[in-house]
């Protein structure tokens, strides 16, 4: 696979390097020029010393041939520009970009990056994953999609223990996936039966699928 990289900073480097160890013809478009020469010393990849977005620099890439394209840079206003001179002048296949602030994510999007990814809210979920593993686990969130699937333990004095999924009451805009039970994965149907234990895993808008997981963590007064 041909893959260009523009931004070969902390994030960008070790990409650069596992990609090259992987064997892709790696395209790289730094303005450090330190950088530049470590990555040539560590990698087969064809460099370029400059700014993402001069189009000189885009000229002498053969972008017809680019598979793949990483925007990481540090600054998101350059990576929005990379962006635009990817997707609408050369037509750039498939572009995941960094986003520095969350604010800029749906930007991004509307501009043509097929993937945002953004550290520091990935940073955000996997201290809260950190946290919560004693009893459950966000396996995905993205507030802007109103989306989220997550994974709870049905606490063994759990209130839903010997009820159904029916009982619940889930909405349309959430679902009840699945559950591990003893080491299996169950599809549950509406008549399914909890018990303590039982590990859910709950899909849909993030407000039901909160008000649906506090049901399931409830437990039983003593």
């Amino acid at each position: 696979m041909r893959v260009l990289v523009v931004g070969a900073g902390h994030i960008g480097m070790p990409i650069i390097y596992h990609l090259s160890e992987k064997g892709h013809l790696i395209t790289v478009i730094e303005k450090d020029e330190k950088r530049c020469k470590e990555i040539a010393e560590h990698s087969d990849a064809a460099i370029f010393n400059g700014n993402g977005i001069e189009i000189e620099i885009w000229k002498k890439i053969e972008t017809d041939k680019i598979d793949a394209m990483f925007i990481l840079t540090n600054d998101d206003e350059t990576n929005l520009q990379v962006c635009q001179i990817a997707k609408s002048q050369f037509g750039i296949p498939f572009v995941i970009a960094r986003a520095h602030q969350p604010e800029i994510i749906e930007t991004l999007k509307k501009a043509g990056v097929d993937v945002v990814i953004c550290p520091s809210q990935e940073t955000y979920r996997l201290f809260l994953n950190a946290l919560e593993t004693l009893n459950s686990e966000i396996l995905y969130e993205n507030a802007s999609e109103d989306f989220k699937i997550i994974k709870l333990r049905i606490p063994t004095n759990g209130s839903i223990i010997g009820k159904t999924v029916d009982h619940l009451g889930v909405p349309e805009d959430c679902r009840i996936v699945g559950v591990f039970r003893n080491g299996q994965l169950i599809y549950p149907t509406k008549t399914f039966m909890f018990k303590g234990g039982d590990k859910v895993l709950i899909s849909g808008s993030l407000k039901y699928v909160e008000e649906i997981a506090e049901k399931i963590r409830h437990v039983e007064a003593t």
